[in-house]
């Protein structure tokens, strides 16, 4: 349950086994290639020549294929129980049989009715967005009686038709007037904002009406030159093509959806171009002479008698050689666990993963992380709930990386919760309380056996044990750094810098022990020299970076101060006791509401059931956000700022990578 061992490979090989090697080392999928290029650019000894990395024909069809999976999946029904969908993700295909089935497919023909269905949809699409910006226009003017071809005038008329505001008609209208006698001016409708007009004139009016018009923020109608008639005939013929259109767009796409049906192979031509498409994309890490070819990364050291089984099966003709990373490496980091901590990495993932020669903190956080999400949720009834929900999305839809580990996350909060909420008495808050008489022996065995806490009546014991935890969780964190500064032959470092605040953190916590605690008064006076011990020491340690005799002490006075950081972190856990009680609280008050409800004529037990479920869930989805938020900051705040730093590169090795098919491959 740590850091995996790492160890650097080098592959000698002959350039005409090159896809070969490239092939088999996709296919183990243990080692991550480095680029070798940027040390060995100015080695006289390798000519690297960049024109031996050309896609092959297969490849250049990567593009075309992708090109009708994007636009064919847009036609994907969404299945029925009884289909039996020929290519799925659940579907598992033979490594070997990938080519064979990638040449029996007639992509190209594909790729040409694609192209051709996807034309006639487009320019379907374009004609009807022209035509509906057409219909909004006129859907205004659809009063105008006179048909839009007439509105052109003559050569000896002009029509101007538009809006204008009606605040400035009368102004408006005065100063065309003006210009001259041969103007009609017709005003067809009007309201509060805007009115309506048509002016006819003689040709030469024209320019200076529109000068007028303008000034009066004027809107001209704009003409639809490719119709015909009136606005409202011209409406009509439109709701008439956007129809036609509609079906025709229908066609072509239950066309496309059957050629979707018929082609489902054109995902398991995707996944092996892409395939192969990565196998070339790596070469540019390599470097190759006349001869030989040189690649280089990053192995398991696990992985690697596996690795070298596939080669060595393949060809005796390459040189493998294993080293040891070295210190100004940026050596990539694998982690380890077993299944119960594997889930809790995604917590780990989001912080950072450790650097290569850290500790892994996974193993070290989730006994404590286990705990806390369950005290914070605190009720039976949403443990089972969230634990049940998760552990059917993992069997159900067989999630992997991240997702998996975030789903296993919550399956065993959901446990934890369960456990936690048993502990407390807590199940659907007091639902035990309102069971019929008949059955109310299960209270008397959930409650009076099994529950050992009842925060509501009794908060005291369950606050001590959350500071309790806090404490235990932050001497944790101080151990384990001392535990690394040993590790690194650093035991003074350790001594000064965790022992001394170790020390004088239990002086004062023992103090205050033996204080509260009569029995133990007689451990006051021996606290006080640990409290003593603990300052003399932080104060002769913490400054001891400075050259001055005085700095070195006013620096071990001032870090004096930190202790307010400690105790501040152990009041932090005080949250476990808060967001716990409030969930209890909370399920209780929506069972007072249930009961409230229940009573109502006809339809109380519905609207109480409603009430119970709608209740219940609310406070189970925000007091589970609560519960992953605030154990997950307990982690990053308080517990990894005492050892840990992270900021490691996560192992990426080179393998066969799918998006929609699942590949076997016999070892």
């Amino acid at each position: 349950m740590a850091v995996c061992k790492i160890k650097k490979v080098n592959i000698f090989t002959h350039l005409e086994l090159k896809d070969e090697i490239i092939e088999e080392l996709q296919k183990a999928g243990c080692v991550q290639i480095i680029d070798v290029t940027p040390k060995l650019k100015k080695s006289s000894l390798l000519d690297f020549n960049e024109n031996e990395i050309d896609n092959t024909k297969s490849i250049s069809a990567l593009p075309e294929v992708k090109y009708c999976v994007d636009y064919l999946s847009n036609f994907i029904d969404k299945p029925k129980k009884s289909d039996k969908p020929i290519i799925t993700t659940k579907n598992v295909y033979d490594y070997k049989k990938l080519p064979l089935l990638f040449s029996q497919f007639d992509y190209k023909k594909i790729y040409s009715k694609c192209k051709e269905l996807d034309g006639k949809l487009k320019e379907l699409k374009s004609r009807e967005n022209h035509i509906v910006k057409i219909q909004e226009h006129l859907e205004e003017w659809k009063e105008l009686d006179i048909k839009v071809e007439d509105l052109e005038g003559t050569k000896n008329t002009k029509i101007i038709v538009g809006t204008l505001p009606s605040k400035d008609f009368v102004l408006c209208l005065e100063e065309i007037k003006k210009i001259g006698k041969e103007i009609e001016i017709n005003k067809f409708t009007e309201d509060k904002k805007q009115c309506k007009i048509m002016i006819i004139s003689i040709s030469e009016y024209y320019v200076p009406i529109k000068k007028v018009m303008d000034k009066y923020s004027f809107d001209s109608f704009q003409i639809p030159l490719e119709f015909a008639r009136t606005p409202k005939n011209i409406l009509e013929d439109i709701s008439e093509e956007l129809k036609s259109i509609k079906e025709e767009s229908g066609i072509i796409s239950d066309a496309s959806r059957k050629l979707y049906k018929e082609n489902l192979s054109l995902y398991l031509a995707f996944d092996y171009l892409s395939i192969l498409k990565s196998r070339k994309d790596i070469e540019k890490y390599f470097k190759m002479t006349k001869k030989v070819i040189i690649i280089e990364g990053w192995i398991l050291e696990k992985d690697i008698n596996r690795m070298k089984k596939r080669l060595f099966n393949k060809t005796n003709e390459l040189e493998i050689i294993f080293s040891d990373p070295a210190e100004k490496d940026d050596i990539p980091v694998a982690l380890d666990n077993n299944k119960f901590v594997e889930p809790f990495e995604s917590i780990t993932e989001l912080y950072g993963i450790p650097k290569y020669k850290e500790f892994d903190p996974t193993p070290l956080f989730t006994p404590f992380y286990f705990i806390f999400f369950g005290m914070c949720l605190s009720d039976a009834g949403y443990g089972l709930f969230i634990a049940a929900l998760s552990y059917w999305a993992l069997v159900k839809f067989k999630f992997e990386g991240m997702v998996k580990k975030f789903f296993g996350l919550f399956f065993l909060g959901g446990l934890s919760t369960f456990i936690m909420g048993a502990i407390m008495g807590s199940w659907m808050g007091d639902t035990l309380n309102y069971l019929p008489k008949n059955i109310l022996f299960i209270k008397t065995f959930l409650i009076d056996t099994i529950s050992l806490l009842d925060p509501i009546k009794n908060p005291m014991p369950l606050l001590l044990i959350s500071l309790s935890l806090g404490v235990i969780q932050i001497y944790t964190g101080i151990i384990i750094k001392f535990i690394a500064n040993v590790k690194e032959n650093k035991i003074k470092t350790g001594l000064m810098d965790q022992g001394s605040w170790l020390l004088l953190i239990s002086g004062i916590l023992l103090s205050i022990i033996a204080n509260t605690i009569s029995s133990l008064a007689g451990f006051i006076i021996i606290t006080k020299y640990i409290i003593w011990a603990g300052f003399l020491s932080v104060v002769i340690t913490q400054g001891r970076s400075n050259k001055n005799i005085i700095l070195k002490a006013a620096g071990g006075v001032l870090s004096l101060y930190n202790i307010i950081g400690y105790f501040s972190d152990i009041l932090s856990y005080s949250r476990l006791f808060a967001l716990g009680l409030s969930t209890a609280v909370l399920a209780v008050v929506v069972n007072n509401f249930v009961m409230l409800f229940k009573d109502i004529p006809f339809i109380g037990i519905i609207v109480a059931a409603l009430v119970f479920i709608v209740g219940h869930l609310f406070n189970m989805v925000i007091s589970g956000m609560g519960a992953f938020i605030h154990s997950t900051r307990l982690q990053y705040v308080e517990y990894f700022t005492k050892f840990y730093e992270g900021g490691g590169t996560p192992f990426k090795p080179f393998k066969v990578i799918t998006k929609h098919i699942k590949v076997q491959i016999s070892h």
